[in-house]
């Protein structure tokens, strides 16, 4: 007797949805690519509950732990393709690397991630959770990212900022249409200092020249602060390391601010120096899901008796990593 076609699109609403949330998202995709009754179904999945994370460093687009990783043109010679799918209006060929993974073809990468970014995104209709972007890519296409994003939702978990070209005004847009609530990264050089919300989980500024001691004071409930290229002074953070000690910052758990503004002879609480030279050590904590360290660090204790090393290399470069 021969076997029968299932006719998965007649069943019942009920069992339809049991059988959906049965699949992963990238069997729910190849569905979707079927018919437009097939993508019309999707939903039925669970899929608006997804977490979607875009990763330009790793071109991939991850959802719920499956990736769809975009791949050069060129690499076809490594990667056999063994068939075509279309994302938007773009057909292109794809390669199934392993089971949890499916790559696709593009000439142009940042191109194809935006693409497939768009397309998943629409398919399983959930929000995106977290966009980093490790290379400053041209301000239209960043920006391009972030108008279609914030057109679908009104917050996210985690944001680079990062575009060349990017203006001030871009980057106000971007705080007024998204609200970023756990790690922000951002490379932008201000021209002048803005008025935007910094008291996140998390916060990472390469080009911090514009910070100063009332936005480092916002920060108060941080768990991490990392800011480079800093114009902070030996008084900005003596007064910055009183207020920590006093327990102001009762949060942070590692702070890095590297400022050519502060002097070598620079200390706090009254100590010699903020630096161990014999027999030094190495502390590390994982916060947040990254390592953090201090080599060399001195002890000191905030007032309500946590212990914390406290680093200063006398070349500008300010730590300190909660034990």
């Amino acid at each position: 007797m021969s076997l029968q076609p299932f006719k998965l699109l007649h069943l019942p609403t009920l069992v339809l949805r049991n059988v959906l949330q049965l699949l992963n998202p990238i069997e729910l995709f190849e569905l979707s690519q079927c018919s437009r009754r097939a993508l019309s179904i999707i939903p039925l999945s669970g899929s608006r509950k997804f977490k979607l994370q875009i990763n330009q460093f790793s071109s991939s687009i991850h959802v719920n732990g499956h990736i769809f990783r975009i791949y050069c043109t060129s690499a076809q010679s490594i990667y056999i393709p063994h068939g075509t799918r279309t994302f938007m209006e773009s057909t292109v060929k794809i390669y199934h690397r392993i089971e949890h993974e499916l790559a696709s073809f593009w000439d142009n990468k940042l191109v194809g991630l935006r693409t497939v970014f768009f397309h998943v995104s629409k398919v399983f209709n959930c929000p995106t959770e977290c966009a980093r972007f490790f290379y400053a890519i041209p301000a239209v296409i960043y920006m391009s990212f972030i108008d279609f994003i914030s057109s679908r939702q009104s917050e996210i978990k985690e944001l680079t900022i990062w575009g060349d070209g990017l203006t001030d005004k871009h980057v106000t847009e971007i705080f007024d249409k998204l609200r970023v609530t756990d790690h922000l990264e951002m490379s932008h050089r201000f021209s002048r200092a803005p008025s935007i919300p910094l008291n996140l989980e998390s916060i990472v500024i390469w080009n911090s020249a514009w910070i100063t001691t009332q936005h480092l004071n916002s920060m108060n409930n941080c768990i991490v602060i990392h800011l480079d290229q800093s114009t902070l002074t030996d008084s900005d953070m003596t007064s910055f390391l009183n207020d920590w000690k006093s327990g102001k910052f009762p949060n942070l758990q590692y702070l890095s601010i590297d400022s050519d503004f502060l002097s070598e002879r620079f200390t706090a609480f009254g100590l010699p120096s903020l630096r161990v030279t014999v027999n030094s050590q190495m502390y590390e904590r994982t916060i947040l899901g990254y390592s953090r360290f201090i080599y060399g660090g001195v002890d000191v204790q905030r007032d309500d008796g946590v212990a914390a090393k406290v680093y200063y290399d006398n070349n500008g470069e300010l730590k300190i990593l909660l034990l």
